[in-house]
């Protein structure tokens, strides 16, 4: 087998998890506190392709430690729709690894445009986004560690960094809440070590996995709450990898739609987490196996293994508030070992030359336009000021 990056990504991630507790944690409280200070109540998380998947899954965070309602949206319905409903207290927190993706820096553009503040996180402390950000949180993936077009390291920096932030706004706004950080600190501790303790055991369950793929007619992916962020993450790297096409969906969306389409050689990947979401997983999956398609499962519930073909078990005790952290490591593996049996370069992604100009120099809105959109809505009869 010839030598790989990703496989060495993969295995960084522990790393990375620590890197998040060493160098993002102590940046976070003068941030929260500011937020506290400012009296935010919207918060906003916007990106593309992984860093719109991590927003996806800390938003849930938000939620349960801060109490805020968080949205979070994709950067060009944010750019050119939403951010008219952002204000001064809204806060986007902006995702690119990069810092230099087009359509992000837009969504800051738009939401600087209404007054509201803008958090960076992104590895260039000194690129596009971070220059135009109110705050900058570092997304603590070296370079070196993201050498692949398969991004590892990076989608568990950004995801845990807005987790940490979180619990940190939830205790500037009531300092009795201190244990909620210490609490969290802990799970990422056994986070990493579980990580590291798990990285072999689920390299080979993604090969198993990746096995079921070979004869599959279609491939899904579902989640629902931070395993939907898991499963759209899945199928992405099973794009970058081996190129082959995946339909990912919010499990009950799944039930409404995509379910029509299963023929008996589709196989289905479900992540099914402990918690609200989990119920709803095995009602899916079961009415999958039904039609006679399978399903690979990947789940931290002792009890899933009934509900699935294979079963992928995580042990997250100790860290089951950031279990989906878990779950997309043999996600990983399993397109490892696709696009390496498909005879494709798990390092590259294909059409590359054509992508890159669509994300990097694409076009995008100025201050200027939206200043010229915002005189246009005042005078439009019915329009939003």
């Amino acid at each position: 087998q010839l030598e790989y990056l990703v496989p060495g990504e993969i295995r960084l991630q522990p790393e990375v998890i620590r890197r998040v507790l060493s160098i993002v944690d102590p940046l976070l409280e003068p941030i929260a506190a500011d937020v506290v200070r400012r009296d935010i109540r919207d918060i906003v998380m916007t990106g593309c392709g992984d860093s719109l998947f991590s927003a996806m899954a800390a938003a849930f965070s938000f939620v349960r430690f801060a109490g805020r309602m968080t949205a979070p949206l994709h950067a060009l319905e944010y750019s050119r729709g939403f951010y008219r409903a952002s204000g001064p207290q809204t806060l986007l927190c902006a995702l690119s690894y990069s810092g230099e993706t087009r359509r992000t820096l837009e969504a800051a553009t738009a939401a600087q445009s209404r007054d509201a503040r803008v958090l960076a996180l992104t590895v260039d402390g000194s690129g596009s986004l971070a220059q135009i950000a109110d705050y900058l949180v570092p997304n603590v993936s070296p370079r070196e560690a993201e050498r692949s077009n398969c991004r590892t390291g990076s989608y568990q920096a950004a995801y845990l960094g807005l987790v940490m932030l979180a619990a940190h706004v939830a205790v500037a706004e009531r300092p009795g809440n201190a244990s909620i950080l210490d609490d969290l600190r802990r799970q990422m501790e056994d986070l990493a070590s579980g990580v590291e303790r798990a990285l072999d055991s689920l390299e080979a369950a993604g090969r198993e996995a990746a096995v079921m793929l070979r004869s599959a007619g279609s491939i899904n992916y579902l989640g629902g709450g931070e395993a939907h962020a898991a499963a759209l993450y899945g199928a992405a790297k099973l794009y970058e990898t081996s190129s082959l096409p995946a339909v990912p969906q919010e499990t009950e969306q799944f039930a409404h739609c995509e379910i029509f389409s299963l023929e008996p050689d589709s196989v289905a990947v479900v992540v099914a987490l402990r918690g609200p979401f989990y119920d709803r997983a095995v009602e899916v999956a079961d009415a999958i196996r039904k039609i006679g398609a399978k399903v690979i499962g990947v789940s931290n519930h002792g009890a899933f293994n009934a509900h699935a073909d294979l079963a992928i078990m995580i042990e997250t005790d100790g860290f089951d508030d950031l279990a989906s952290s878990l779950a997309v490591v043999p996600l990983q593996w399993l397109a490892f070992h696709d696009a390496v049996w498909r005879g494709q370069d798990p390092d590259l992604v294909r059409h590359k030359a054509v992508n890159s100009p669509l994300i990097r120099s694409a076009p995008i809105w100025a201050d200027s336009d939206y200043r010229a959109a915002a005189i246009a809505l005042d005078v439009a009869k019915g329009g939003m000021p």
